[in-house]
């Protein structure tokens, strides 16, 4: 949220006010002394007939005129102090109230936007997965931990689903740590909460917990929008009191569930404790019920937390530790319950001290009815000018004394004319003891009010900049963001630009190998090379994650095609950057980049949509392999869209069910038996009818739905071939294909672990099938990953094997139990002798890996019959059946010699 300006108006119009006030204090002093002697004379004129001594002539209307100045002096200064302070306190305490109003507002409403940001990203990027909250919760402790570490007041951020699951992050007091709370399908429907942001040491465990019962949820969804919750207790292991803001999270109008934030009360102290304008001052909010809400005291406002617990009710005013709070409980509670209350002033007197006491109310349309109740002490207005004033009384009075004392003497001794006496007197009223100068303690504390509203109005500019600065400015690497740079686009001409959007290749997995501090670190050794590498005047931002943008303008117009050109050689020379590899915390990372180009005549208007272009075509990049340079054609775009249309539906295909698994038989070639299955997904879409795998396969890749359904074909796979092992050929093994973004995922083995379980089939019935290309990149994880695979007793094959045109010397670090032959080579086996070599040689290899073959792609007799006396073990192929429902495959035996493929069952 951007900052808003303070309003000064009312402040201006009080410092008008003081100065007019302090004008007419000043007048009125300057004339009172000037009376004097005319008041003097008059006294004079109506005296009796008799003839008074000199002395008492004298010394009477001398006595007079100083009593009645110093006792006008100390009733003028009592007057003018306790004006003055009924001014202030009222003054103060309005600007105080306002004041906390007007930060509370913004301090309670950033919950909101938080839960706002959270789930629009929630619903944008489709974090939330039923069963698998891990990228919800990531993102929670992500942004948590980048963006709203500062946003003290919130303890915990969390997510509760329709479906009753739940994840969570939870600040620590005192610790700059975050708790993973955590309930779905891998928590086996209990509550987890850990020690630390992973799932790694679970420290409680809830098994009844469901979000759906919570005070933040049901109102929500009942409510249909963002709202705060009666104070309650948590469910966690340190049942805490708190208050939560609650924000449905929608998904194009389907209720996903519900975003919640924890309102930390102790955060809610700190926040009264730091308020500005506060002093000394007493700072409380409680209910209508009177119940203590927060305070600006060190204790606490549950009772039990005051003794050393963590839980217990909340203090009334009147249970407070505090003695001035226990004093302005009664006419806080008086006042309420008379309707009063709304705008209440009083005075109380507690300690010998006097305090001016406001009750305001606080009303949110998000479900808060509270009071704001201000206890300002009368030292806090006007400091110790009460006690100088009285101190300077006393020695006026003191002088006054004197001074009388002085005149009689002389009076005595020494007879003076009556106008010295007068002139002495007019002397002593007009300059001696001086007139009280309320007017420059007035301007003091206006000074003052002044200089603390310069500040903060300071404060407020300053934060308003480094806020700017953030939108438009990097934090990481220092170049522009894709606002700041939409803001920097001002020229007036169009100009001859190139854009170029660089998207670095695998940076999840990058992530995931080095660690999110090295890739930071990679992030910025980038944007390093960029800045040193390109033209000063090139404009660099970072617009996502992983990608950032360059606009080179040219200074000369060019044709159309000759920015074609331009822009192919722009990309062709930024690809060139990434052919070395990057320093990043210590190491070592080269790290490729696809690029997405648009050029042509570029007005300032228009780069939004330039950087959508770009972005078309970055993802065409990627689509054809990474590591390539794509110029925009407006031909992308229709294809963009029908493949996020695509994307789309597989979504949709995905909630509703619309996969089916179908099964091809691999067939031991020397005795017919059927010896495996391989797992293949098809979808049955109502609108396309059966959809081809070559066509929703990548879409799914891109989208990073392969994830979900990966896991899904993993597990019906597994459970189909579970309920029916017993009927199956001895020693059955089920082939699941495994993508690259499924492998890399760092809780694969989880999953993979939990699936086997769940459907009770033996690992070593299980072969997971990765392609040749996955694995020739030479990964240490990967490796890993593999190893930890087979920890489990699940096989693994190479799938497509011959296909990866790479040196083999990777064969010898990865662990493998099975090479499948790419169906090309099987096909031309028999008019091919190139293919013939080459089957040849792979059958040789894995015979001295010791693992076994299977051909692919079989689909005569002629091709099983030579596979076999080659010496191949296994092949599958239509030849021998094709894929089909689990419930109509033929598991009996077949042979090469019987010349015919093998059917389905009715």
């Amino acid at each position: 949220m951007r900052p808003q300006p303070v309003r000064n108006s009312r402040f201006q119009d009080e410092l008008a006010a003081e100065q007019d006030q302090a004008q007419r204090a000043a007048a009125a002093a300057a004339e009172a002394p000037q009376r004097g002697p005319a008041s003097v004379e008059a006294l004079a004129l109506a005296m009796p007939s008799y003839r008074p001594s000199l002395r008492t002539a004298i010394a009477v209307p001398f006595a007079l005129i100083l009593c009645f100045i110093v006792g006008f002096q100390a009733f003028t200064r009592h007057s003018q102090i306790n004006s003055l302070i009924d001014q202030e306190s009222h003054r103060l305490l309005a600007a105080l109230t306002s004041s906390s109003r007007d930060h509370l507002a913004l301090f309670l409403d950033e919950p909101f936007r938080i839960q706002r940001d959270i789930a629009d990203a929630i619903s944008r990027h489709d974090l939330y997965k039923p069963g698998d909250l891990k990228p919800l919760y990531q993102h929670l402790l992500g942004v948590y931990n980048d963006l709203y570490v500062a946003q003290h007041q919130i303890s915990v951020l969390s997510f509760g689903s329709e479906a009753g699951e739940y994840a969570g992050i939870r600040r620590e007091s005192g610790d700059p740590g975050f708790t993973l709370m955590l309930k779905d399908k891998t928590t086996a429907g209990q509550l987890h909460i850990y020690n630390g942001d992973q799932r790694e040491v679970l420290t409680a465990s809830f098994p009844d917990y469901d979000p759906r019962g919570r005070p933040w949820y049901a109102p929500t969804v009942q409510q249909g929008k963002a709202g705060w919750t009666p104070l309650y207790t948590n469910r966690d292991e340190r049942q805490q009191i708190t208050i939560s803001a609650a924000t449905p999270v929608l998904r194009e109008g389907k209720l996903l569930g519900v975003m919640e934030a924890d309102l930390d009360l102790a955060g809610l102290n700190h926040f009264l404790i730091d308020e500005p304008l506060r002093g000394q001052g007493v700072l409380l909010i409680v209910d209508k019920l009177g119940r203590l809400v927060a305070h600006s005291e060190r204790s606490s406002v549950v009772a039990d937390a005051n003794m050393g617990s963590s839980g217990g009710e909340r203090l009334r005013m009147s249970e407070s530790p505090s003695r001035l709070v226990r004093a302005a409980a009664e006419q806080v509670e008086a006042a309420e319950a008379s309707g009063s209350g709304l705008g209440h002033e009083f005075q109380l007197r507690v300690g010998g001290e006097r305090f001016f006491c406001q009750v305001t109310p606080y009303v949110d349309a998000r479900g808060l009815d509270w009071r704001i109740v201000a206890l300002v002490p009368e030292s806090d207005l006007l400091g110790d000018v009460r006690e100088v004033s009285q101190r300077v009384t006393w020695l006026v009075v003191l002088v006054a004394l004197l001074g009388l004392a002085l005149g009689m003497w002389i009076i005595s001794w020494v007879t003076r004319p009556i106008h010295r006496t007068v002139e002495a007197a007019n002397q002593l009223a007009q300059g001696q003891w001086g007139a009280p100068r309320i007017d420059q303690g007035k301007l003091q504390e206006t000074a003052i009010l002044v200089h603390a509203f310069t500040q903060m109005s300071e404060r407020l500019q300053r934060s308003f900049d480094e806020l700017r600065d953030q939108l438009r400015y990097d934090g990481l690497t220092q170049l522009l963001t894709r606002r700041g740079l939409l803001e920097q686009a001002q020229w007036p001409q169009p100009r001859s630009t190139v854009l170029c959007l660089i998207g670095l290749d695998a940076f999840r997995a990058i992530n995931d190998n080095v660690g999110y501090s090295t890739a930071d670190s990679l992030l910025q050794a980038i944007a390093q090379r960029l800045r040193e590498s390109l033209p000063p005047q090139t404009l660099m931002a970072r617009v996502g994650g992983d990608e950032f943008v360059l606009l080179y303008f040219e200074a000369q117009p060019h044709s159309a095609e000759a920015l074609k050109a331009r822009a192919q050689a722009v990309g062709e020379h930024v690809q060139a950057l990434f052919n070395t590899p990057f320093a990043s915390g210590g190491d070592e990372v080269l790290v490729s980049a696809s690029v997405g180009l648009a050029g042509g005549l570029l007005d300032c208007l228009d780069l939004p949509e330039w950087l959508r272009n770009a972005s078309v075509a970055l993802g065409e990049a990627k689509r054809r392999g990474r590591g390539r340079a794509v110029l925009f054609e407006p031909s992308m775009m229709e294809a963009s869209r029908q493949r996020a249309q695509l994307a789309n539906e597989l979504r949709h295909a995905l909630l509703g069910e619309q996969f089916l698994v179908h099964y091809q038989p691999v067939i031991e070639l020397a005795t017919g038996l059927v010896s495996g299955a391989e797992a293949l997904v098809r979808w049955q879409s109502p609108e396309r009818g059966m959809v081809s795998p070559a066509l929703f396969i990548p879409v799914a890749e891109e989208s990073d739905l392969i994830l979900g359904l990966g896991l899904w074909v993993l597990r019906r796979a597994t459970q189909d071939i579970a309920a029916q092992l017993h009927d199956l050929p001895a020693g059955f093994e089920l082939h699941v294909n495994l993508s690259a973004r499924q492998l890399i995922q760092s809780d694969f083995v989880g999953e993979l672990r939990q699936a086997l379980l769940d459907s009770g089939l033996p690992a070593q019935h299980l072969t997971l099938e990765l392609t040749e290309s996955l694995l020739i990149g030479g990964d240490v994880a990967i490796e890993t990953r593999l190893r930890e695979i087979r920890a489990l007793g699940v096989k693994i094959a190479i799938d497509d094997f011959g296909t990866g045109y790479s040196s083999l010397a990777y064969l010898s670090r990865l662990p493998f139990d099975c090479l499948k032959i790419d169906q090309s080579f099987v096909r031309k086996l028999g008019h091919s002798s190139q293919d013939a070599a080459i089957v040849s040689a792979v059958l040789n290899m894995a015979e001295g890996f010791g693992v076994d073959v299977v051909a692919e792609g079989v689909e005569t007799e002629a091709d099983a019959l030579l596979l076999r006396q080659m010496g191949c073990a296994h092949a599958q192929g239509y030849f021998f059946g094709r894929p089909g429902p689990l419930a109509q495959c033929d598991w009996s035996r077949r042979g090469a010699e019987k010349a015919r493929p093998a059917t389905l069952k009715p």
